[in-house]
């Protein structure tokens, strides 16, 4: 299975059975909430879903070097979210949330289901990398919902604690 499945997987086990209260509930002022956490993955799949829609076509074929995705995890390097990423602050169910996320990851999918094998192998800018192909891009994403799971973990037991 890819870190891309396995991340969105491991997100929902970590959050089955979580009250509309503990997901939506700051550990602190200065920090996001779980709620707030999947709004930004949800986030990030959109800006992913219109970046291959829109770009892919035109991104050059070239070889580039494989690059070190797992960095993405490490929550020691820490970053603020670009504006248009940053989470909503709405209070919002648990099963509203989900259904938001899935129908987003669907529409994603069918996306990377339409491009040709070849379109794997293009090149788009990052933010972090410079530049990924687009196989690395959909990695990426994986890897960056695995850092954000750690960030889950974190605040489900503050939370709980509070």
């Amino acid at each position: 299975m890819s870190i891309f499945n396995e991340a969105r997987l491991e997100t929902w086990n970590e959050i089955k059975g979580l009250s509309d209260e503990k997901l939506n509930q700051k550990p602190s002022a200065e920090e996001w909430s779980i709620r707030e956490v999947l709004d930004h993955l949800k986030k990030i799949d959109m800006t992913a879903q219109q970046m291959l829609k829109e770009r892919v076509k035109e991104a050059p074929i070239k070889e580039i070097e494989e690059k070190s995705l797992e960095a993405a995890q490490n929550r020691n390097n820490k970053r603020k979210a670009p504006s248009h990423l940053e989470p909503a602050h709405d209070f919002i169910s648990s099963s509203q949330m989900k259904r938001e996320l899935d129908v987003v990851r669907e529409q994603l999918t069918a996306v990377i289901a339409s491009l040709k094998e070849e379109d794997f192998e293009r090149v788009l800018p990052h933010p972090v990398f410079q530049e990924l192909t687009v196989k690395q891009w959909i990695d990426f994403i994986g890897h960056h919902e695995k850092r954000h799971l750690s960030q889950i973990k974190e605040i489900k037991e503050k939370v709980e604690r509070a």
